[in-house]
Formats: C-alpha cells, structure tokens, sequence
C-alpha cells in the first residue's frame, strides 16, 4: 500500500524546519536548517533541497507536494517579497524552484498563518475565531475570522510586528520606527535588558558578565527563574506592551481566543501573567473578560510544520 505523505517547512528568520508529514498528520521525518547561516537565497535554496531529497529518497513515489510558510509572502503572485528578518534582496519565486526540482505541488502562505492552520486541522477544540501570534526572531499573527483564515489582498493580514507601537522608538529591521516586534520578540527583550542595565547603575548581576551578542531569550528567561532583577523586568516590560496590543487585536477581530507562541512563550508566567493583566487593564469593555490567552498546543517546529502541510 502506497504511504501517501507532504512535505511541510517553516522558513524562519533563525531557523528553517522541514518535516516529513503523513496524511493522518504524523511527523515521520524532521530536520533543521539554521536560515541565518546562508549569505543568500540561492545557497540556502541548494541546501533545502538536498535536505529534501534525502528526506524523501525512502519513497518518492507517496510524495503529494510541499506545504512553506515564510515571512513576507505575498500571496497573489506566491513569492517572498523583502522579508525583513531574511538575507533576501528583492522577490523570490521559492515556488518555481521548488516545483521544478521535484516536479510536484508547491504552496506557500506567511509563517505567521501555518500554526492557524495547525489548529484549524489537528486541534479538538474546532474554534471559529481566534488569532496567533507568534513571538520569534520576529512578532506576526495568524487571523481566523469566521472559521476561515483571513489573508488580506496580497496575503499581509497580521502583520502585528509592524504596528507601531511608539512613536520615534526603536529602529526595526523593516526600516521603521517603534514597531512591536523591536519592543516583544526574542530580538526586542534582548533590547530591553540593554536597555535596563544601561538604566541601573546599581546592577550587579550576571549578565554584566555576558557579552551581548551571546544573549537570547531563553537565558533572559532562565536569568529570571533565578531571580535576577534586570531579566524578570524584561518579562514584565514585555508583557505589558504584547498585552496592549492583544486588546488592540480584539478591538479588530473579536476573538474567542488568543494563542501565543513561538521562543519568548518558553518563558510562561514570566511573560503570560504580565501579558494578561495589561491585556485585561487595555480591554474595551464591550468585549468579555473570558476571552482566554494561553501558549499554543503545539510546540514551536511540530506546529509550524503540521500548519504547512495542512496547505496541501
């Protein structure tokens, strides 16, 4: 009997993760790819594919297609247009390359919306409306409206990252000022615990001792576990700006429900009791106070890559 299966791949600013996906949902096959890694597109093309063929060399014959998300994808002519966290210059049609070297389907939809997908078609709670966000190396949202996932014109619905959320604030990657994504992705709370130790002269603690290009949210998070007051600051900055714009969000979509996702989530409390009590301080009063805000099901890679597959 012939083992029908799709290849999923999350394109992240950090890392790319391509996973072999049955048609009942299960991960056969997963690998990872560090994106940053790759000067330029054609050299990171050359490797996904290697990776690919080597993934599917057991059975070429069950392979349906390939399912991509990506960052700046634009929809109506399925390309990868400027992505701000990607090395890319210019427009990239991923889908040619693709379909020519395995001569088989190829869709692509934004990263933000694969892990809507994922709960769209592998969560039990079957939920009509509801948004993801996912704080990364970048901050972007996947919207479901209406039980439908909601794209936009050219595909760029939920951009969350590209809200400006201060004005004349930090510089962004997409070349604007005060965007959500420099103040509450992985890349932001690193900025905020400069920011803090630049603030404090009385700090004494370790990470005065770390070099700040070796710094990520994970030991941010595991700084704060331990006590240090600079790293559990940063959690509750973050927190308080991401729970402002999740009552903004609501005020567009009327949500029953609010996913987070994504690195920064690995914090939990740290960041989720801050980022529900602003989101319920910000809330408009029309809305009820039981909308739910909890990290998704699904874990960073699996989640991405199931939501990918789900496009074929």
């Amino acid at each position: 009997m012939l083992n029908k299966y799709v290849i999923g791949i999350d394109v992240g600013g950090t890392h790319t993760r391509i996973g072999q996906i049955s048609a009942s949902g299960e991960v056969l096959k997963n690998q990872m790819l560090k994106t940053a890694d790759y000067g330029n597109a054609t050299t990171f093309l050359e490797h996904l594919i290697g990776v690919i063929k080597t993934m599917i060399s057991d059975d070429t014959e069950g392979f349906l297609g390939i399912g991509m998300g990506a960052p700046s994808v634009n929809e109506q002519n399925q390309t990868i247009t400027y992505a701000a966290n990607l090395n890319w210059d210019g427009s990239l049609d991923i889908i040619q390359v693709l379909s020519e070297a395995f001569s088989v389907p190829v869709k692509l939809t934004n990263d933000a919306n694969l892990l809507v997908l994922a709960h769209q078609h592998f969560d039990d709670a079957l939920l009509s409306d509801f948004f993801v966000v996912t704080l990364g190396t970048g901050v972007g949202a996947g919207i479901c409206c209406n039980g439908s996932l909601l794209k936009g014109k050219e595909g760029f619905a939920g951009e969350l990252g590209h809200v400006i959320v201060k004005d004349s604030g930090r510089s962004c990657s997409c070349g604007r000022k005060g965007c959500l994504e420099t103040y509450v992705s992985a890349t932001g709370m690193i900025r905020t615990v400069t920011s803090l130790i630049a603030e404090f002269n009385s700090y004494k603690g370790s990470l005065l001792d770390l070099p700040m290009s070796h710094l990520n949210a994970k030991m941010i998070t595991e700084l704060a576990l331990s006590g240090d007051e600079i790293a559990k600051r940063a959690l509750i900055l973050t927190g308080e700006i991401l729970g402002k714009a999740l009552a903004n969000m609501v005020a567009l979509f009327n949500p029953q429900h609010i996913y987070l996702a994504g690195g920064v989530t690995h914090a939990d409390q740290l960041l989720l009791a801050p980022t529900r009590q602003s989101f319920y301080h910000h809330l408009l009063n029309v809305y009820p106070d039981q909308i739910t805000i909890e990290k998704s099901k699904f874990d960073d890679h699996e989640g991405a890559i199931l939501g990918a597959s789900a496009l074929m």
